[in-house]
Order: C-alpha cells, then sequence, then structure tokens
C-alpha cells in the first residue's frame, strides 16, 4: 500500500514540473508562506506582485504588489489576510497566506512587471485541507477514528508552515543595512575625534611661533649701521 501510496506522490511530483506549477497544501486555518525566487540581476529594480488565475489560460486577478522602492521592498506589505515582501539583493519574493480558508484555493502567480509587460516568476496550485479535528456538519457528535492499521498507514501532505506567528527574524537586506550603519556611525566618530585633536594642536602651536618672533637679534649698541 506504501509503495501505492509513493507511485502517486511521485506522479502527482511529475505532473506539477511538466506544467511547471508548484502545488503547496495547508490546513485551514494556518498559515501558508511561499518563496519565488528569481535572478536579481535580470529583474532589478522590476515591481513584483502576486495575482490569481481564474482560468487555466485566462487573465491574473491582481491580489497585491511588493513595495516599489527595492530599499524597503523587504518590508511586507499587505492586503487583507495576503502579505508580500520582496527582497531584492537575494533574489526572493514572499508571499504570505493567512487564516487560510476554502475559497483561497485555487491557481496563483508570482509576476514582475516592467513597461506593461508582466514576466512569470512561478506559477503556484494553493490546496486547502479540512481541518481533522473540526466537527462534523452533521447534527451528530463527531468520533474521533481508531487509530489505522499498519496495512493502511496514513499518508500526510506537505504543510508549508509561516514563521511568521512564531516572529518575524530579520531579513539579510534590513540586517545589511543595520551594519552599515554602525560602520558609517563609528567613521564619523572617528573623523570628528581626529579634527578635535588636530585643531587643539594647532591652536598649542600657535603661541610657540609667536614668542619665535619676538626673540629676534637685535644690533650690539655703538655699531655702525652699513
Amino acid at each position: 500500500m506504501w509503495l501505492l501510496g509513493l507511485l502517486v506522490l511521485l506522479s502527482i511530483t511529475e505532473l506539477s514540473h511538466t506544467h511547471n506549477t508548484t502545488v503547496l497544501q495547508a490546513v485551514q486555518g494556518q498559515t501558508l508562506s511561499i518563496s519565488c525566487p528569481y535572478d536579481p540581476a535580470k529583474y532589478w529594480g522590476q515591481l513584483k506582485s502576486w495575482c490569481r488565475q481564474h482560468e487555466q489560460e485566462g487573465h491574473c486577478e491582481h491580489v497585491v504588489s511588493a513595495r516599489r522602492s527595492w530599499l524597503i521592498a523587504f518590508l511586507k506589505k499587505w492586503n487583507g489576510s495576503t502579505g508580500i515582501a520582496d527582497d531584492a539583493l537575494a533574489g526572493r519574493l514572499t508571499i504570505t497566506l493567512k487564516d487560510l480558508r476554502a475559497h483561497d484555493a485555487g491557481l496563483y502567480q508570482c509576476q514582475s512587471h516592467q513597461d506593461g509587460v508582466a514576466d512569470i516568476l512561478r506559477k503556484v496550485m494553493v490546496e486547502v485541507l479540512k481541518d481533522p479535528l473540526e466537527p462534523q456538519s452533521s447534527g451528530d457528535s463527531w468520533i474521533p477514528e481508531d487509530p489505522q492499521s499498519p496495512e493502511d498507514p496514513e499518508v500526510q501532505p506537505s504543510i508549508s508552515r509561516s514563521l511568521s506567528e512564531s516572529g518575524n527574524p530579520l531579513s539579510p537586506t534590513l540586517l545589511s543595512f543595520l551594519v552599515a550603519g554602525l560602520l558609517i556611525s563609528k567613521l564619523l566618530a572617528v573623523g570628528i575625534l581626529w579634527a578635535i585633536a588636530w585643531h587643539k594642536r594647532s591652536q598649542k602651536m600657535k603661541p610657540a611661533s609667536r614668542h619665535s618672533h619676538e626673540y629676534q637679534l637685535q644690533p650690539l649698541p655703538g655699531q655702525d649701521e652699513v
């Protein structure tokens, strides 16, 4: 039985790669994090967005766009329960879907826009699974099923969880800006201290130069001028 499940999983994976579509699953009510890598040199400075494709080859409905400036594009921008963040230096677009519902299932695209032309970075098929702990809709009380026998093992779907709930770590771009700011502040402090020391040294040298002019040789009394 497990061999049959493995063959089914491999066939789904092969079908996904054939159509260049990534299939991601998550349980209803959870948060799904989607990563869309891209070439930062090719798509530098272009606007990144997330859209929903209702038909197989139809129009892709805009959902949310990242911030235009690459300096702040790593800050997550929200539209309802959908967030987007673009790490332009690392070349990675991150989509966050919070509190998934059944209507969130469907085909989506990560896109890059320039001069009115949209390039597809990645196609993602989002599948929302029912919560196994949720009671059934019927009036009968829900009773958990008995553990499955070893002959029929349970196939666990691949579920992506977002790290934003446990804590949002600093992105590499934000960390690099912090390090650069610290280095610049240290260089400014060293420059100010050096300027103060140079100013004090020049002030001490001025009186010495004035005294040196006072001790000039005077002609001896009675000596004729030439």
